[in-house]
């Protein structure tokens, strides 16, 4: 009697399992299916560019701000699609004057004191 009440627990619980491991499937399926239905048509597009923002927090950087600023210019992004704000924190050294000439030559970079 024992193993027979045993048993039928035993087959209630695969049973019970067995649906709860279909039912996964089931809304994991559907989500995928929705999933390819909704793509965003902005993202899926490998030509959209957003406007890009870098700071560049810098205080006491004169070894390294010029050559910093000069790769900001290299960059392939589009500069029309691309601001450069160079942050001098109060420097010390001569950081300030050498990131204050990229602005004259370079529409897309600033720089704030």
């Amino acid at each position: 009697m024992i193993n027979a009440t045993l048993e039928a627990v035993f087959l209630f619980a695969t049973a019970l399992m067995i649906a709860y491991l279909i039912r996964h499937y089931i809304f994991t399926l559907a989500v995928l299916r929705r999933n390819k239905r909704d793509r965003n048509p902005v993202a899926a597009d490998a030509n959209y560019e957003p406007t890009v923002s870098i700071l560049l927090p810098a205080r006491d950087e004169e070894k390294v701000i010029e050559r910093l600023l000069q790769r900001m210019t290299e960059l392939t992004y589009p500069h029309y699609k691309l601001q450069v704000i160079a942050i001098d924190d109060a420097s010390s050294d001569t950081t300030r004057n050498i990131a204050d000439e990229f602005p004259k030559r370079h529409s897309f970079i600033e720089v704030l004191h």
